[in-house]
């Protein structure tokens, strides 16, 4: 069995920016997310400028992991997070 390549992992707090993970060809392979006590977030991937998706994250509610299948979403030019009210680790390859 070969392995795809070392998982890598960052966390982020909420931050109403663009925020860096990978600046190379990446592969994302899951998320913990960490919502709000109360309030209602988001987490926005982008794929340099370009949304791929977005993750709505309810408030009030206890952590959670959103696990990419197989090789995980690609992120051809660089991988950026834009975290509103919540936290998350992100988990990658590249």
């Amino acid at each position: 069995m070969a392995f795809d390549s070392d998982v890598l992992a960052k966390s982020f707090t909420a931050n109403a920016s663009a925020q860096n993970v990978n600046n190379n060809n990446s592969r994302l392979k899951g998320v913990l997310i960490s919502p709000d006590a109360t309030d209602a977030g988001s987490i926005v991937f982008k794929n340099g400028g370009t949304t791929v998706f977005t993750v709505n994250v309810q408030g009030g509610g206890s952590d959670f992991s959103l696990g990419i299948p197989e090789q995980g979403v690609r992120f051809a030019s660089n991988l950026n997070v834009t975290v509103t009210i919540c936290s998350c680790t992100v988990f990658y390859t590249g």
